[in-house]
């Protein structure tokens, strides 16, 4: 399979805030990768350098097995981005602002081309309405249309739900896939949500303080039959004590007066629930997580913004 992107040892620094720290991370040719990593992360500056939109300070970023430093404008020019919100007149209408970015872009697109654009994100019954009338979903996708004007192999879009209610959300996460899956083409995805990145991504990597916290195939990283169990009894240091020496105690990742977390096989929870009846242990509370996403979690949480 083809790299589409091949980062190596990425740092940005802002005098004497490091803000990426020797991150190296390659993405395959027609896949979803999803970058996650909580505000602050280092996400948007990574994805800034991505697009030559500001120099690192060290490192080598290779789009297409070319060099971004040396072939600047043939990389960008198969490169479609929306970071943050995307930049639309909203007192013109949906075709209007296809048409005045398609003649900046120095792109020759009739019509019917436009319209057939306007298509694939599902606006192009609202086409001839005002940006200014649209919902956020609804400029989200109008803003990844103008960055599939140029029809390019890979598009980087920097947390496109954020702001968006459910409907708007599922129907970005649609778009993703069918740009994947139906049209071959890469898509990194920027989020602090690994429940959303988690349904569209084939490949991932996490980041925290900029640098590289872990990275591997979604289907590898997040299990569905491993989970991390949260206990809470009338007395947890009991409860610890009784599974410190139980076949169970090698699972246990915290213990305090509060509660218990351990790492199991979710179809060994029947089993762990009968063992703490028998041995008295009055239960409160048992809820579980998935443990890639309780990792995620307490690394992250920290240090959000």
């Amino acid at each position: 399979m083809k790299t589409a992107i091949q980062i190596s040892n990425l740092t940005k620094r802002f005098k004497s805030f490091t803000a990426v720290d020797k991150l190296s991370f390659s993405v395959n040719q027609g896949d979803v990768y999803g970058f996650l990593g909580q505000n602050g992360a280092g996400k948007s500056t990574t994805i800034r350098m991505m697009l030559s939109l500001i120099k690192p300070s060290e490192g080598d970023i290779q789009i297409f097995g070319l060099s971004l430093e040396k072939e600047r404008e043939k990389i960008l020019s198969k490169t479609g981005a929306v970071v943050e919100k995307p930049d639309l007149y909203k007192y013109l209408s949906a075709y209007e602002n296809m048409k005045l970015f398609s003649i900046l872009s120095g792109i020759s697109l009739t019509r019917a081309e436009i319209m057939r654009q306007l298509a694939v994100v599902g606006l192009e019954k609202r086409a001839n309405d005002k940006v200014k009338v649209y919902s956020q979903g609804m400029k989200q996708r109008l803003g990844i249309a103008v960055a599939l004007l140029n029809d390019p192999s890979l598009i980087i879009l920097d947390e496109p739900t954020n702001g968006l209610d459910p409907q708007g959300i599922a129907d970005i996460r649609s778009l993703i896939l069918m740009l994947s899956k139906d049209q071959g083409k890469t898509v990194l995805v920027s989020s602090h949500l690994l429940s959303e990145v988690e349904q569209i991504a084939d490949s991932m990597i996490i980041i925290d303080r900029g640098k590289k916290i872990i990275e591997g195939k979604v289907s590898e990283l997040i299990n569905p039959f491993s989970v991390q169990l949260e206990i809470i009894s009338l007395d947890n240091v009991a409860a610890k004590e009784v599974i410190m020496h139980s076949a169970w105690s090698s699972g246990i990742t915290y213990a305090s007066t509060e509660k218990i977390l351990i790492n199991l096989n979710k179809d060994m929870i029947p089993a762990l629930f009968k063992f703490l009846v028998e041995q008295n242990i009055q239960l409160i509370n048992i809820k579980t997580t998935n443990t890639l996403e309780s990792y995620f979690l307490s690394i992250t949480n920290d240090h959000a913004v």
